[in-house]
């Protein structure tokens, strides 16, 4: 007979549907029917749009297969689907496919739509009433379609056989894992009271489904063998995922930090280094913040967690706008200064005050000059008396270094000694001219050791060819000097 929800109003309001968050496939939400004609082998066909189905709505068919009294009847009341049928055989198919040809089955209509995709595992069939007239049983036939097969020959069907009566104001969930349709063969799945009911999988000629890649879903309520007037109802078609929304058009009912499209959070996308501004557990920004003050990312140049690289003016050495480096210091070397030429400077890049060089800087930088003079003039008048009394000696390399260090020491004190010097609180020297004096001892070194080392083999000689010392004082002028030299600096 028909299903007639007036009927049976009071079970559908005695109904919780409590079943956990889940991926919800058809919330059967938008009511509409379709009925066969009296004609034995007629089937009628409908489509219903709706936002809360996955493909935007689903496709209707009802068929009256064998003769008898009525007609076969699909119909959404009540946010539940209603299978109902004559004393005669027959059957109904609701389809999400995408499409709005209900006429026929767009194995690819849902791209490619992943079950799992919120950690779901398995169908959760809400079972809120099923008659079993004159205890002749129904199938219920769930197939999946995989998108990648478009003539509709790699699919899985789970055939669940109701076999016992149900009608309690709880929904029963018929779950039916996804694993259920990777095999062919027989199984069972859970019934009320402990028991279970029959299934059986058949797969297509291509094989099986891949859950993660399903094209198109139907679900067939097959009254083939029962002419006794069965009806069925089952609440909103879900799976039994973390999320509880539709996915969208494009299949997805998470965003890509694996929230929930239901979810406040939904969609606030990553920070610029690639983590999530939000996310469940394991993906929340808080704790997975790697960008450091400077907004830099691991990876990128003058990353450093989490103060940043700064400057001694407290200036990022790089980052993404509003972090972009920009020198704060003038020409003086001071924060957020103002001096634009090097002569007006007041402050040494020390921050000390700086002061014009006095008469005994000065002084000293003439003595530190006429010094390295001395000891290279000694250093060439020892290799000109070797050279002059044939003195076996080499000189090519010492040559290079005593030339270099000379010009070193010269080029360094003409340009410390002629501009501001700093001076810093509570110290009676300078920093700069401390710090500048230091560098110049090793060059003073390289002269010292080649004077010293050039005189000593100049003495060696005269001493051992009987040259009266007389002749050049040689070794002996030239250690006095690198003495005094010595003295000097210190």
């Amino acid at each position: 007979m028909r299903l007639i929800h007036v009927a049976i109003s009071f079970l559908i309001l005695l109904v919780t549907v409590t079943q956990a968050k889940a991926l919800t496939l058809d919330a059967f939400l938008d009511d509409g029917s379709v009925s066969s004609t009296s004609t034995v082998g007629a089937t009628k066909t409908l489509y219903i749009p709706s936002t809360t189905a996955v493909g935007g709505g689903r496709s209707f068919s009802a068929t009256k297969s064998g003769s008898g009294t009525g007609v076969s009847r699909l119909e959404i009341v009540d946010t539940s689907l209603g299978y109902t049928q004559g004393a005669h055989a027959g059957y109904a198919t609701v389809t999400w496919d995408g499409d709005t040809d209900p006429s026929s089955v767009k194995t690819n209509g849902l791209g490619s739509l992943d079950l799992t995709q919120d950690e779901g595992t398995a169908f959760k069939i809400g079972l809120v009433f099923f008659d079993y007239p004159s205890n002749q049983s129904v199938q219920l036939r769930l197939r999946l379609y995989d998108s990648s097969k478009t003539d509709g020959s790699k699919y899985s069907e789970v055939s669940i056989t109701l076999d016992q009566f149900y009608g309690e104001p709880q929904t029963f969930y018929i779950t039916v894992p996804y694993t259920m349709f990777a095999t062919a063969g027989n199984s069972s799945v859970p019934a009320p009271l402990g028991l279970t009911f029959p299934t059986t999988t058949t797969l297509g000629p291509s094989g099986a489904v891949d859950v993660t890649n399903v094209g198109a879903i139907s679900l067939s309520f097959r009254g083939d063998l029962n002419a006794r007037a069965p009806d069925i109802i089952l609440a909103p078609f879900v799976t039994n995922g973390k999320c509880s929304a539709t996915p969208d058009a494009s299949g997805k009912a998470i965003d890509e930090c694996s929230v929930c499209h239901e979810s406040p959070d939904v969609k606030k996308g990553k920070d610029r280094c690639g983590i999530c501004l939000a996310g469940p557990s394991g993906y929340s920004y808080d704790s997975n913040k790697s960008f450091d003050s400077c907004g830099l990312c691991p990876g990128e140049a003058f990353y450093q967690y989490p103060t940043g690289a700064i400057d001694k003016c407290g200036s990022c050495l790089g980052g993404p706008a509003p972090y972009t480096y920009v020198d704060r210091r003038d020409v003086c070397g001071v924060c957020d200064g103002t001096t634009t030429k090097k002569k007006d400077c007041t402050v040494g890049v020390n921050g000390c005050p700086l002061v014009k060089p006095t008469a005994k800087i000065l002084g000293f930088e003439k003595s530190l000059v006429e010094k390295a003079t001395l000891l290279r003039a000694r250093y060439q008048a020892d290799v000109r008396r070797a050279q002059l009394h044939k003195c076996g000696i080499s000189v090519g390399a010492a040559n290079k270094r005593v030339a270099t260090a000379f010009n070193r020491i010269k080029t360094k004190a003409e340009a410390v000694f002629r501009q501001g010097v700093e001076v810093c609180q509570g110290s009676c020297v300078t920093v700069s001219y401390a710090n500048d004096v230091e560098a110049l001892s090793p060059q003073f070194k390289v002269l010292e050791t080649d004077a010293s080392r050039i005189a000593q083999q100049v003495k060696n000689c005269y001493k051992k060819f009987g040259i009266p010392r007389g002749a050049g004082s040689a070794g002996s002028s030239t250690s006095q000097t690198v003495a005094n030299v010595r003295t000097g600096l210190t």
